[in-house]
């Protein structure tokens, strides 16, 4: 979201000379702040509140989040906004951080204490006995924090941040997706992924069996798959949070942005020094920000099918997007059982249950590897009568047969891919205004996949065909 220009209505009806003292005597800032908050907060009048209490009761547990500034705090850079739309997709994109003022790289944008967080560590001091153990998942541990809170209503610690979370609705992840709209994602792998999801959410709930209908449940995951982060410095000490005010940074793929914890040293002479009485997480700016632009940060190298299907969106302009395709050498290959057992000390399978992501611009070098080893035939062998694949680098270029094999199977699995899409196409020619959120997500993942797969035909295609006059030369 993007405001208008500095101070324009005011100087419309006043003669430069008044513009300027107006402008010196701070009249046009303070004018401009107001007005910016009134965009930045947008939404209805009980959004706006449940923004306020977020905000009230975040700085009671100790964070910084003040136009002004304070006993060596600097003004806080940031302002949360109810409605925020994503300037390239054209989407509306929920609450989101706006930048009140110019921000710089790697300036501090947010510090707040760890126990505003749900945590696993809070689930097992918060919830009754024997719901959760230390073996409990993260995951289920802190959705049964979060329903329990939430049916606790305005009693419970952390009722400010739950009432500011999304509906199941507004994430719009696709495993809260209807048949219907599932449908539109015909021929697309997160179709499959989906209902592998939504199989496991119902087999964990009637393991759990939670007190909560399932649709809390649901919902739950909705939010943590959308919102929960990672935090901790070294990967043996990382844990699952839900971070209050920091999950409403949306994502760009282009940004770096990150968010660290910093931890609270023990003793006697760091607590002289260090008055925390937590740990605390922060987040850092990647870039400068002009005024009133939106911050962003990564959510991950995440193709457009998981985005989709974890955070409810899929974007025109992703680099991290992919397809994935699987591959598997037939049942009656000569070399099959060599190949197997190669595949199975490499610690893969040759069910057709390994997927490898296809990318617009590269072919991914572990598919190349398992290609070569699966396009093998016996004439590439030293000695057909004692088949072991041992001796391969499959890193490496094998022959020309073998590579123009590789190609043609990468370009044969594409076009199978591709005409899987068929009952997918119905919304191709449909202008978007007619199209529900769910129908232009769908659209734009499965654009996005087709392209992926047609760019990998055709650069299969030019490569075999370079490779083939190599060849042709050679002879």
């Amino acid at each position: 979201v993007r405001a208008g220009g500095r101070g324009s209505e005011v100087r419309m009806s006043e003669d430069s000379w008044s513009a300027e003292l107006r402008q010196a005597s701070g009249v046009v800032e303070a004018e401009e702040r107001s007005a910016f908050m009134k965009r930045a907060q947008g939404g209805d009048e009980a959004s706006r509140a449940a923004n306020e209490r977020l905000v009230a009761w975040l700085e009671g547990e100790g964070a910084w989040l003040s136009e002004l500034s304070g006993w060596n705090q600097p003004p806080h850079p940031l302002a949360l906004a109810t409605a925020t739309v994503d300037e390239y997709e054209g989407e509306s994109s929920g609450r989101g951080l706006l930048a009140r003022r110019g921000i710089v790289q790697e300036q501090e944008l947010v510090r707040l204490s760890k126990r505003c967080c749900l945590t696993k560590a809070a689930a097992l001091r918060e919830l009754p006995a024997g719901w959760v153990s230390p073996e409990t998942n993260e995951y289920i541990a802190i959705a049964l924090l979060l329903l329990q809170e939430r049916d606790k209503g305005d009693d419970s610690f952390w009722a400010p941040y739950i009432g500011v979370l999304p509906s199941t609705d507004e994430v719009d992840a696709t495993f809260s997706w209807d048949d219907d709209d599932l449908a539109s994602l015909e021929g697309s792998p997160c179709l499959d992924a989906t209902r592998s999801m939504r199989r496991k959410l119902r087999d964990e709930y009637a393991d759990v069996s939670p007190p909560f209908p399932f649709e809390d449940w649901e919902w739950a995951f909705s939010v943590l798959f959308s919102r929960a982060i990672r935090l901790g410095t070294r990967e043996d000490d990382q844990f699952l949070a839900l971070v209050p005010y920091v999950d409403f940074i949306n994502h760009s793929p282009f940004s770096s942005s990150y968010v660290t914890l910093s931890k609270k040293d023990d003793g006697f002479l760091a607590s002289l020094f260090d008055p925390r009485d937590d740990d605390e997480v922060l987040v850092f700016a990647d870039r400068s920000y002009k005024k009133f632009e939106q911050v962003l940060i990564s959510y991950g190298p995440k193709s457009n099918s998981d985005l989709l299907l974890l955070y409810g969106f899929a974007l025109d302009r992703n680099p991290f997007n992919s397809v994935a395709v699987k591959f598997a050498p037939a049942q009656d290959d000569p070399l099959f059982d060599a190949k197997l057992r190669f595949a199975n000390a490499a610690g893969r399978a040759l069910d057709g249950s390994e997927a490898f992501p296809l990318y617009a611009d590269r072919f991914a070098d572990e598919m190349l590897q398992f290609l070569r080893m699966i396009c093998l035939r016996p004439d590439d062998l030293p000695r057909p009568d004692a088949p072991s694949l041992d001796r391969f680098d499959f890193s490496t270029f094998v022959s020309i047969d073998n590579e123009l094999r590789v190609l043609d199977t990468i370009k044969d699995a594409c076009l199978d891919a591709l005409a899987r899409y068929d009952n997918a196409t119905a919304l191709d020619d449909v202008p978007n205004s007619f199209l529900t959120r769910k129908q232009r997500m769908a659209r734009r993942l499965v654009a996005s996949e087709k392209t992926i797969l047609q760019r990998t035909v055709d650069a299969a295609d030019r490569k075999s065909a370079d490779l083939a006059a190599t060849g042709r030369r050679r002879s």
